[in-house]
Protein backbone atom coordinates (compact mmCIF):
# COMPACT_ATOMS: atom_id res chain seq x y z
CA UNK A 1 0.00 0.00 0.00
CA UNK A 2 1.43 3.35 -1.07
CA UNK A 3 0.03 6.66 0.14
CA UNK A 4 1.01 9.77 -1.80
CA UNK A 5 0.83 12.80 0.50
CA UNK A 6 0.30 16.11 -1.28
CA UNK A 7 0.13 19.26 0.87
CA UNK A 8 -2.17 21.79 -0.75
CA UNK A 9 -2.78 25.52 -0.38
CA UNK A 10 -4.73 27.07 -3.25
CA UNK A 11 -3.52 24.82 -6.06
CA UNK A 12 -6.70 24.51 -8.15
CA UNK A 13 -4.76 24.98 -11.40
CA UNK A 14 -2.72 21.82 -10.97
CA UNK A 15 -4.12 19.55 -8.25
CA UNK A 16 -6.16 17.47 -10.70
CA UNK A 17 -3.14 16.90 -12.95
CA UNK A 18 -1.08 15.69 -9.98
CA UNK A 19 -3.76 13.28 -8.79
CA UNK A 20 -4.33 11.81 -12.25
CA UNK A 21 -0.59 11.23 -12.63
CA UNK A 22 -0.48 9.43 -9.27
CA UNK A 23 -3.37 7.16 -10.20
CA UNK A 24 -1.74 6.37 -13.53
CA UNK A 25 1.50 5.48 -11.75
CA UNK A 26 -0.34 3.12 -9.37
CA UNK A 27 -1.85 1.38 -12.39
CA UNK A 28 1.49 1.06 -14.17
CA UNK A 29 3.11 -0.41 -11.07
CA UNK A 30 0.18 -2.71 -10.35
CA UNK A 31 0.03 -1.64 -6.72
CA UNK A 32 -2.64 -0.53 -4.29
CA UNK A 33 -2.35 3.19 -3.64
CA UNK A 34 -4.19 6.28 -2.56
CA UNK A 35 -3.69 9.99 -3.00
CA UNK A 36 -4.04 11.93 0.25
CA UNK A 37 -4.42 15.67 -0.26
CA UNK A 38 -3.71 17.57 2.95
CA UNK A 39 -5.47 20.89 2.67
CA UNK A 40 -3.81 23.63 4.69
CA UNK A 41 -6.51 26.28 4.42
CA UNK A 42 -7.27 26.68 0.71
CA UNK A 43 -9.78 29.37 -0.24
CA UNK A 44 -10.13 28.24 -3.88
CA UNK A 45 -11.66 25.06 -5.35
CA UNK A 46 -8.68 22.80 -4.63
CA UNK A 47 -10.53 20.59 -2.14
CA UNK A 48 -13.54 19.97 -4.35
CA UNK A 49 -11.44 19.28 -7.44
CA UNK A 50 -9.25 16.84 -5.51
CA UNK A 51 -12.24 14.89 -4.18
CA UNK A 52 -13.87 14.71 -7.59
CA UNK A 53 -10.62 13.44 -9.08
CA UNK A 54 -10.40 10.47 -6.71
CA UNK A 55 -8.22 11.74 -3.88
CA UNK A 56 -9.00 11.59 -0.20
CA UNK A 57 -8.89 15.08 1.29
CA UNK A 58 -8.10 15.86 4.93
CA UNK A 59 -7.75 19.23 6.60
CA UNK A 60 -4.70 20.27 8.62
CA UNK A 61 -5.60 23.22 10.81
CA UNK A 62 -2.03 24.04 11.83
CA UNK A 63 -0.42 26.17 9.16
CA UNK A 64 2.94 25.34 7.63
CA UNK A 65 4.49 22.96 5.13
CA UNK A 66 5.95 20.75 7.85
CA UNK A 67 2.66 20.56 9.73
CA UNK A 68 0.78 19.54 6.59
CA UNK A 69 3.27 16.81 5.66
CA UNK A 70 3.40 15.45 9.22
CA UNK A 71 -0.40 15.36 9.30
CA UNK A 72 -0.34 13.29 6.13
CA UNK A 73 2.33 10.96 7.54
CA UNK A 74 0.25 10.30 10.64
CA UNK A 75 -2.80 9.55 8.53
CA UNK A 76 -0.81 7.09 6.41
CA UNK A 77 0.49 5.40 9.58
CA UNK A 78 -3.05 5.04 10.95
CA UNK A 79 -4.18 3.53 7.65
CA UNK A 80 -1.33 1.00 7.84
CA UNK A 81 0.26 1.94 4.54
CA UNK A 82 3.63 0.37 3.79
CA UNK A 83 5.14 3.36 2.01
CA UNK A 84 4.50 7.06 1.78
CA UNK A 85 5.57 9.39 -0.99
CA UNK A 86 5.55 13.15 -0.61
CA UNK A 87 5.37 15.68 -3.44
CA UNK A 88 4.08 19.16 -4.18
CA UNK A 89 0.68 20.10 -5.60
CA UNK A 90 1.95 22.57 -8.21
CA UNK A 91 2.93 19.89 -10.78
CA UNK A 92 6.61 20.87 -10.65
CA UNK A 93 7.40 17.30 -9.59
CA UNK A 94 6.19 14.79 -12.17
CA UNK A 95 4.13 12.13 -10.39
CA UNK A 96 4.43 9.96 -13.50
CA UNK A 97 7.97 9.38 -12.20
CA UNK A 98 6.71 7.62 -9.08
CA UNK A 99 7.84 4.28 -10.59
CA UNK A 100 11.43 5.59 -10.71
CA UNK A 101 11.43 5.95 -6.94
CA UNK A 102 9.30 2.90 -6.20
CA UNK A 103 11.43 0.54 -8.29
CA UNK A 104 14.59 1.89 -6.61
CA UNK A 105 13.28 0.84 -3.19
CA UNK A 106 14.83 -2.44 -2.04
CA UNK A 107 14.99 -4.39 1.21
CA UNK A 108 18.04 -2.46 2.43
CA UNK A 109 16.73 1.01 1.46
CA UNK A 110 14.52 3.13 3.72
CA UNK A 111 14.14 6.31 1.66
CA UNK A 112 14.44 7.05 -2.04
CA UNK A 113 14.87 10.77 -2.68
CA UNK A 114 14.82 12.45 -6.06
CA UNK A 115 17.66 14.61 -7.32
CA UNK A 116 16.65 17.46 -9.58
CA UNK A 117 20.28 18.46 -10.00
CA UNK A 118 21.13 15.05 -11.45
CA UNK A 119 17.98 14.98 -13.56
CA UNK A 120 16.33 17.29 -16.07
CA UNK A 121 15.35 20.80 -14.99
CA UNK A 122 13.02 22.59 -17.36
CA UNK A 123 14.20 26.07 -18.32
CA UNK A 124 12.92 28.55 -15.73
CA UNK A 125 11.79 25.85 -13.28
CA UNK A 126 14.49 26.60 -10.69
CA UNK A 127 15.96 30.06 -10.04
CA UNK A 128 19.73 30.21 -10.53
CA UNK A 129 20.15 31.31 -6.91
CA UNK A 130 18.53 28.05 -5.76
CA UNK A 131 20.27 25.87 -8.33
CA UNK A 132 23.82 27.15 -7.95
CA UNK A 133 23.89 28.58 -4.43
CA UNK A 134 21.10 27.71 -2.01
CA UNK A 135 20.59 24.01 -2.71
CA UNK A 136 24.31 23.14 -3.13
CA UNK A 137 25.24 24.98 0.08
CA UNK A 138 22.51 23.36 2.18
CA UNK A 139 23.32 19.96 0.69
CA UNK A 140 27.03 20.41 1.45
CA UNK A 141 26.28 21.35 5.07
CA UNK A 142 23.94 18.38 5.49
CA UNK A 143 26.47 15.93 4.03
CA UNK A 144 29.30 17.41 6.10
CA UNK A 145 27.49 17.40 9.43
CA UNK A 146 25.44 14.24 9.15
CA UNK A 147 27.39 11.96 6.83
CA UNK A 148 24.77 11.75 4.10
CA UNK A 149 25.83 11.41 0.48
CA UNK A 150 23.18 13.09 -1.63
CA UNK A 151 23.23 15.85 -4.24
CA UNK A 152 19.88 17.59 -3.67
CA UNK A 153 18.79 17.98 -0.06
CA UNK A 154 15.95 20.29 -1.00
CA UNK A 155 14.16 17.92 -3.33
CA UNK A 156 10.62 17.48 -2.02
CA UNK A 157 9.80 14.25 -3.82
CA UNK A 158 10.66 11.34 -1.51
CA UNK A 159 9.49 7.77 -0.96
CA UNK A 160 9.82 6.40 2.58
CA UNK A 161 9.03 3.32 4.60
CA UNK A 162 6.23 3.89 7.07
CA UNK A 163 7.94 1.58 9.56
CA UNK A 164 10.86 4.03 9.73
CA UNK A 165 8.70 7.15 10.01
CA UNK A 166 6.96 5.58 13.00
CA UNK A 167 10.27 5.67 14.90
CA UNK A 168 10.78 9.43 14.50
CA UNK A 169 9.37 12.33 16.50
CA UNK A 170 9.48 15.33 14.18
CA UNK A 171 9.61 18.84 15.65
CA UNK A 172 9.73 21.45 12.89
CA UNK A 173 6.66 22.97 11.25
CA UNK A 174 7.81 24.97 8.23
CA UNK A 175 9.87 24.45 5.10
CA UNK A 176 12.86 23.29 7.16
CA UNK A 177 10.92 20.08 7.73
CA UNK A 178 12.48 18.86 4.47
CA UNK A 179 15.89 19.03 6.15
CA UNK A 180 14.64 17.50 9.40
CA UNK A 181 13.49 14.35 7.60
CA UNK A 182 16.98 13.80 6.20
CA UNK A 183 18.67 14.60 9.51
CA UNK A 184 16.48 12.13 11.39
CA UNK A 185 17.03 9.40 8.82
CA UNK A 186 20.77 9.99 9.10
CA UNK A 187 20.69 9.94 12.91
CA UNK A 188 18.76 6.67 12.91
CA UNK A 189 21.18 5.26 10.34
CA UNK A 190 18.36 4.58 7.90
CA UNK A 191 19.63 4.08 4.35
CA UNK A 192 18.91 6.80 1.79
CA UNK A 193 19.12 6.23 -1.95
CA UNK A 194 18.97 8.93 -4.63
CA UNK A 195 17.57 8.81 -8.17
CA UNK A 196 17.52 11.54 -10.85
CA UNK A 197 14.12 13.12 -11.46
CA UNK A 198 12.79 16.00 -13.52
CA UNK A 199 11.55 19.41 -12.42
CA UNK A 200 8.94 21.35 -14.36
CA UNK A 201 7.89 24.98 -14.32
CA UNK A 202 5.06 26.02 -12.01
CA UNK A 203 1.91 27.45 -13.63
CA UNK A 204 2.21 30.99 -14.92
CA UNK A 205 1.25 33.51 -12.27
CA UNK A 206 1.47 31.09 -9.34
CA UNK A 207 2.74 32.77 -6.18
CA UNK A 208 5.39 30.50 -4.62
CA UNK A 209 4.98 29.52 -0.98
CA UNK A 210 8.76 29.34 -0.56
CA UNK A 211 10.51 32.48 0.66
CA UNK A 212 14.06 31.92 -0.51
CA UNK A 213 16.16 33.88 2.01
CA UNK A 214 13.92 33.34 5.03
CA UNK A 215 13.39 29.63 4.44
CA UNK A 216 17.00 29.06 3.40
CA UNK A 217 18.16 30.61 6.66
CA UNK A 218 15.73 28.42 8.62
CA UNK A 219 17.15 25.32 6.93
CA UNK A 220 20.73 26.35 7.64
CA UNK A 221 20.19 27.29 11.29
CA UNK A 222 18.28 24.07 11.88
CA UNK A 223 21.10 21.96 10.44
CA UNK A 224 23.72 23.67 12.60
CA UNK A 225 21.72 23.85 15.84
CA UNK A 226 20.59 20.24 15.60
CA UNK A 227 24.19 19.08 15.20
CA UNK A 228 25.74 21.20 17.96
Amino acid sequence: MLTVVIPCLNEEKTIEICIKKCLESFQKLGIEGEVLVVDNGSSDNSKELAKNCGARVVFCEEKGYGNAIKFGFQDAIKNKSDFVLMGDADNTYDFLEIPLLYNAMSDDVDMVIGSRLRGKIEKGAMPNMHRYLGTPVLTFVLNLLYGTRITDSQCGMRLMRISKLEQIQFKTTGMEFASEILVEFAKHKFKIKEVPISLNCAPLGRVPHLRAWRDGWRHLTYLIKERF
